[in-house]
């Protein structure tokens, strides 16, 4: 009993994992706006988003267009009277605990809503941001998908709401296990109950 308490209680606490997200900026890249390392981290896999999407697939009401190879455009065109917001998507073919949105942001763009595997990891404003990659690290380690939601929403700054990106990319962080509240009062509660169950056998011996 007491053993298979505690195996229990060291799988729980060995899964606890901590998400991360956070903007650093695209230092050094290839023409095609491929990032050659993520924070010193070794790019696994990178997703090409150039005009036509290339390796992601552009869908939605809103116009699109590009910057040959490097970049796709989400276009905002409800200041003309054509209203619609767009997305892309992509799926990486390589596992990894960590992937990077790696965008453009100039006086043309707005808003943009990010996910991972289905999952939204933020809305931010795009407007004046330069070349910037979203990194969210702690993921667990398989081929994760990424979406960008061009929103159609633009600060008073913006001239448009455009959402301009240049890929995607995988790569592999070692992240320590944070323990969550919860993790350390059930670990607490095991405890207390082996216990128990200790001071019961010596009564019964």
């Amino acid at each position: 009993m007491i053993r298979i308490l505690g195996i229990t209680l060291l799988l729980i606490s060995s899964h606890v994992s901590a998400l991360t997200i956070d903007w650093i900026p695209l230092e050094t890249a290839e023409k095609s706006g491929n990032p050659l390392h993520i924070n010193g981290k070794t790019v696994l896999e990178y997703k090409n988003a150039g005009q036509g999407g290339i390796e992601w697939e552009a869908s939605g009401d809103g116009p699109r267009g590009g910057l040959g190879i490097r970049e796709l455009w989400l276009f905002d065109n409800s200041a003309a009277g054509i209203p619609g917001t767009s997305e892309a998507t992509t799926t990486f073919s390589v596992s990894s605990t960590s992937i990077g949105f790696v965008m453009a942001g100039d006086h043309n763009d707005g808003f943009a809503q990010f996910f991972v595997d289905g999952i939204d990891v933020g809305t931010y404003d795009m407007f004046q941001t330069g070349n910037r990659i979203l990194m969210v690290t702690g993921l667990d380690s398989l081929a994760h998908s990424l979406r960008v939601v061009q929103l159609g929403l633009h600060n008073p700054n913006s001239t448009k709401g455009d959402v301009a990106i240049f890929g995607g990319v995988a790569f592999d962080t070692l992240t320590a296990a944070i323990p969550e509240p919860e993790t350390y009062a059930m670990l607490l509660a095991g405890l207390g109950l082996l216990s128990l169950v200790a001071c019961q056998k010596k009564r019964n011996v």
